[in-house]
């Protein structure tokens, strides 16, 4: 794979946008006790599809790619005309470093869970400037509003670290960064910073947006 630092700070560098989701059946299983299942999958369609079309406004984001095996994700993506990929590996860093070798002539890759419903141009626009403005390789970690989760990671290039998603992955992802050199650039939003995840989550959601 190439990863001219040239190349990536060109005028025209642009990010592929990997948005990871879930089957369905066990969409936003933390809220079963607030929502029924028609509502979760719901929820997760309104979500995904805020985070397409945010996506869209941002003239620095290429291509927009939804991973799922589920086909009902599938048709969405259809519907919004973006890509899908279909993945053949369980787990979500499996599952995305599929997908990173599918596209591995981007020159970095924004990494976005399925439930930002509050994400915003700005934030996505401050992500991108961030890693064109950046000398080389980088690394951007938007954390969760707990600062344990990580709810955007930017790679530039695709393979700079491997994704390390899971219990206090912003740490781990920042950790790997240093470990290969570089300074890992933090991004914090009160709209990034929230994903639908917990009920509390919900309730913040409901009350501000």
């Amino acid at each position: 794979m190439q990863t001219d630092d040239a190349t990536c700070d060109e005028v025209g560098f642009s990010v592929t946008a990997f948005i990871p989701v879930k089957p369905l059946i066990h969409a936003k299983s933390r809220l079963k006790e607030q929502l029924d299942l028609a509502r979760r999958v719901e929820l997760t369609h309104d979500s995904l599809r805020h985070i397409v079309y945010t996506l869209r406004a941002v003239p620095g984001v290429a291509d927009i790619v939804i991973i799922s095996r589920d086909a009902q994700v599938a048709a969405w993506a259809a519907c919004w005309r973006v890509a899908h990929l279909r993945e053949h590996r369980r787990g979500l860093n499996a599952a995305l470093r599929e997908a990173r070798a599918q596209y591995a002539h981007a020159a970095a890759v924004l990494v976005l869970p399925s439930d930002l419903a509050a994400l915003s141009t700005a934030d996505v626009q401050a992500i991108v400037s961030a890693a064109r403005q950046a000398d080389g390789r980088c690394v951007v970690i938007a954390p969760d509003r707990h600062g344990r989760g990580t709810n955007a990671l930017l790679l530039k290039p695709p393979d700079v670290i491997d994704f390390g998603f899971g219990a206090n992955s912003a740490l781990r992802h920042a950790r790997r960064a240093l470990a290969r050199g570089i300074q890992p650039i933090w991004f914090r939003s009160d709209s990034i910073c929230l994903d639908l995840d917990l009920p509390d989550d919900l309730e913040l959601y409901l009350g501000q947006w």
